[in-house]
């Protein structure tokens, strides 16, 4: 693993994590269990991959590997979610819908990068799975 790399993603995951927390729970009106708990497991896994990749620990690149892997399924879930929202305003409500497909969709831009494209940098960096062989 490159120093600079190692590191830079592990800041980059610690504020993820961070805006991610206070975007959710701190910026959101109302609580809904599913939104929270989701997020309660984005934001612990990216907080563990961030510090474990800043301390260099030996099981840094299969936790990175894996919670890369579930931020970018909570992350697509989202934004198909969305998007299907969206979809459905503007065919519903029609000129009405209009507005509230905007906002849908300026969402779906701003969380694309943290929970899509990070990930895949992450999966991409790390490398597949290597089994090795037995002694």
């Amino acid at each position: 693993m490159k120093k600079k790399a190692r590191i830079g993603f592990g800041l980059a995951n610690l504020f993820v994590a961070s805006l991610l927390a206070s975007c959710i729970y701190f910026g959101l009106p109302t609580r809904w269990w599913v939104v929270d708990s989701g997020a309660a497991v984005v934001v612990a896994g990216l907080v563990m991959s961030g510090f474990s990749l800043l301390a260099n620990h030996r099981l840094a690149v299969p936790l990175t590997r894996i919670v890369a892997r579930v931020v970018l399924a909570v992350g697509l879930a989202t934004v198909a979610i969305l998007a299907l929202t969206l979809s459905w305003l503007v065919g519903v409500y029609g000129p009405v819908g209009k507005g509230g497909a905007a906002i849908f969709g300026l969402v779906v831009l701003l969380i694309l990068p943290y929970l899509v494209v990070l990930p895949v940098a992450l999966l991409v960096w790390v490398g597949p799975w290597r089994l090795e062989p037995a002694p």
